[in-house]
């Protein structure tokens, strides 16, 4: 038995060899107990990250308890503001008693009122001159040395000046030390502004890392970085000052590098610890950073490292840095707990990463990492054994599901491109194969479903059966009333060219004649009801609706003139002899049953009512009046119409069947051609002749034999002045035959 390969049989091949290769998978993760490694691979990060954020979070700390003791100072009478000596010495007394303190400022300002005004930007309200501050710092000449610092408003001078003096930790002398930058209000600083401002309360508040105020005067190079914390201070229920501690980035330096905490970071590989903030930008790190110190933003400080590792780097761009520590994020439950170490890939290899926050700060995040290969340590030969054996299936299965999907896709890619061209009424052969049976049985099925609506399209209009498709249903007997444009043609003595023919080669000729008026019509959104012999019926706003079909219907009966004069010069009709077929065409727009009618077997597409027998009767008219295209006065009168055409006002006429008279008109051809003289002529003469003035009319007809209109309009003419019409007569012309 000859097999063949089906889409069922190929998925269950597929299914079959991916199968395979998860238990193979499965045998190799369930064989190796990493698991229990990276576990306490994440306890061990998390130790590291908590010593890191512990000693920055300690060191932070002596900030916000110096504070408080200068606080209390005040509120137990110990600390006077307005005194200077009094306001040093307990400053002093604090840089003294924290090693870690770089700076202790106290800056104060005489308030406006009672000192709870605010401007309109909420800042507080300050009597111009009367600040004055107050700063103890460390030297950056010598560790021994102490500064104390006073800026205050010289009334004399008319300037803010400053005043310092130096003295030896031990020493109780303090020495002048000329002060080498031009001294500013100390209010204007943000460090006093935005604890000093409305709504900001009695907390304290801290900054990022920035340049030390005291060192403006100095090359940046020498300047310190520096994290301040600032409180708003009251004195007897009234706004005092401000107090600004200051902590030096070194000690947060330290504190990343784990010096002093007793933990031995290299007993299960060398991790990384570096600090950052959540945009990823670079605070202090374990590693050797050359680089330099340059602002961010908002005055903020951060390293810019030339030679970053690249897996830092990696780090630092992760995505979830700013979700770190904010619960409901992602990035964390809580600002205490690290996160479960995350994979970072750089140059090949995954490094593990562990992010901590830290609260309390300008949202400062710990980082620790270590290569995942470092943890692993004696698996990893074991890995690289079974990594052959892994890439090996894999391989296999990428080929063998790379061909399954391009033989089933390229089948699906036929199958789709198909339907897609018969959804849109694309019914034209293809020859698409696939080795597939199943695929090759659905096309050669499509194939055959094109060919019965190809063959369909020729006896039933395309529009309706894609109206049909549309709509999901399928055709009943019966129909609507729809207002219609109708069309009519017939070809002048087309009998006697027939019978001077072969069926065969009349056949031929038919079809070709048909063929140009089809377009026409098609090419104007017309559909074709029916070929009766060589004449054609066909009509507009059915069975897709068309706003303007009076319009679309002139054109057409235009253009199906154009049409028949390309094919009457073209070579093939010439050569064979044939003759240039004079064509009639009738127009009338009307209200008439459109639908499908017939037999329960068996349907036709037409259009029935009075208003399709007066179309038919007034393409038999141009005969009589000699014309090419008549149209009625429903089609004249229509929006648009005798905006783009031009007409010529026939007659008022009675057809067989009909009592009343109808005005008919012919149509010329588009606005902007030339009028002939006889048709104005004409138009005057009717007049004439619809007043009962019969000889005026003839007389204005001399000179117009070679116009049909004219040539029958004069009988009629003649006749009336032999014979005049009955009292009563109405000017409408009986017509008792077809």
């Amino acid at each position: 038995m000859r097999f063949t390969l089906t889409l069922r049989r190929l998925f269950l091949l597929s299914l079959f060899g991916l199968v395979a290769g998860l238990a193979v998978l499965f045998w190799q993760i369930l064989s190796v107990s990493e698991t229990t490694l990276l576990r306490s691979a994440e306890q061990f990060q998390s130790q590291v990250a908590h010593e890191a954020a512990k000693g920055i979070t300690d060191y932070l700390g002596q900030a916000p308890s110096a504070v408080s003791l200068f606080e209390k100072g005040m509120n137990q009478g110990l600390v006077r503001v307005g005194e200077t000596a009094s306001v040093r010495s307990a400053l002093l007394s604090l840089l003294l008693a924290d090693e870690s303190l770089s700076e202790v400022s106290f800056t104060s300002a005489t308030t406006v009122g009672t000192g709870t005004g605010f401007d309109k930007e909420g800042n507080r309200l300050l009597v111009p001159g009367t600040a004055t501050e107050i700063s103890v710092f460390r030297s950056k000449f010598g560790e021994d040395r102490i500064v104390c610092r006073k800026i205050w408003f010289d009334r004399e001078k008319k300037r803010f000046v400053s005043e310092s003096v130096v003295t030896e930790i031990g020493s109780r002398t303090w020495t002048p030390r000329p002060d080498a930058f031009q001294a500013v209000d100390p209010t204007d600083n943000l460090t006093f502004q935005t604890p000093a401002s409305e709504g900001q309360g009695q907390g304290i508040l801290s900054t990022d890392l920035h340049w030390s105020q005291l060192d403006d005067a100095l090359p940046e190079a020498e300047r310190r970085v520096e994290l301040s914390f600032m409180k708003a201070m009251s004195e007897g229920g009234k706004f005092a000052g401000v107090l600004r501690v200051g902590l030096l980035k070194e000690r947060i330096s330290q504190a990343v590098t784990l010096e002093g905490s007793g933990l031995e970071p290299r007993r299960m590989g060398a991790p990384t610890v570096f600090l950052c903030d959540e945009q990823g930008r670079l605070i202090a790190a374990s590693f050797d950073t050359e680089g330099k110190i340059a602002e961010v933003g908002g005055g903020d400080l951060r390293l810019a490292v030339a030679s970053l590792p690249d897996e830092v780097r990696a780090a630092l761009a992760s995505p979830v840095l700013p979700t770190i520590g904010k619960p409901g994020t992602g990035g964390g439950a809580a600002a205490t707990h690290a996160t479960a170490p995350l994979p970072v890939l750089s140059h090949g290899q995954v490094f593990l990463c562990t992010f901590r926050a830290l609260p309390g700060t300008q949202d400062w995040i710990v980082g620790v990492m270590a290569p995942r290969d470092s943890y692993l340590g004696p698996l990893i030969d074991l890995r690289h054994r079974l990594l052959g054996v892994s890439l090996a299936l894999i391989a296999a299965i990428i080929v063998v599901g790379f061909l399954v999907l391009r033989g089933v896709g390229r089948a699906h890619g036929l199958i789709t491109a198909e339907t897609a061209r018969m959804n849109a009424f694309d019914f034209a052969p293809s020859r698409n194969r696939s080795a597939l049976s199943d695929i090759g049985e659905v096309l050669a099925g499509l194939e055959r479903a094109k060919t019965a609506m190809r063959a369909m399209g020729k006896y039933v209009p395309v529009d309706l059966v894609r109206r049909l498709y549309r709509d999901g249903r399928e055709p009943v007997l019966g129909g609507e009333t729809a207002d219609l444009s109708l069309l009519f043609t017939d070809i002048r003595d087309f009998t006697v060219f027939s019978e001077a023919t072969p069926p065969d080669r009349l056949a031929v000729v038919l079809g070709r004649y048909l063929d140009a008026m089809a377009q026409a019509i098609q090419g104007e959104a017309g559909t074709i009801d029916k070929y009766i012999g060589d004449a054609v019926m066909a009509f507009w706003n059915a069975p897709e609706p068309l706003a303007d079909h009076p319009v679309r219907a002139c054109r057409a009966a235009l253009r199906c003139r154009e049409a028949l004069g390309r094919l009457y010069d073209s070579p093939g009709w010439r050569d064979e002899g044939l003759p240039r077929f004079e064509t009639r065409l009738g127009l009338h727009r009307c209200a008439a049953s459109v639908g499908h009618f017939g037999a329960a077997d068996r349907f036709n597409y037409t259009a029935i009512g009075d208003g399709v027998n007066l179309a038919s009767r007034l393409e038999s008219l141009n005969r009589h009046y000699g014309t090419a295209i008549v149209v009625s006065e429903a089609v004249w009168n229509s929006p648009g119409v005798r905006e783009a055409f031009l007409f010529r006002r026939l007659d008022r006429v009675a057809v067989k069947g009909k009592a009343e008279g109808v005005a008919i008109f012919e149509l010329l051809g588009e606005i902007g051609m030339e009028i002939p003289a006889a048709v104005a002529r004409y138009e005057k003469a009717f007049d004439t002749y619809q007043r009962g003035d019969f000889a005026g009319a003839l007389g204005l007809l001399e000179g117009s034999e070679n116009d049909g209109p004219s040539r029958f309009l004069a009988e009629r003419c003649r006749r009336y002045l032999k014979t005049p019409p009955e009292s009563g007569w109405d000017g409408v012309q009986v017509f008792d035959a077809k």
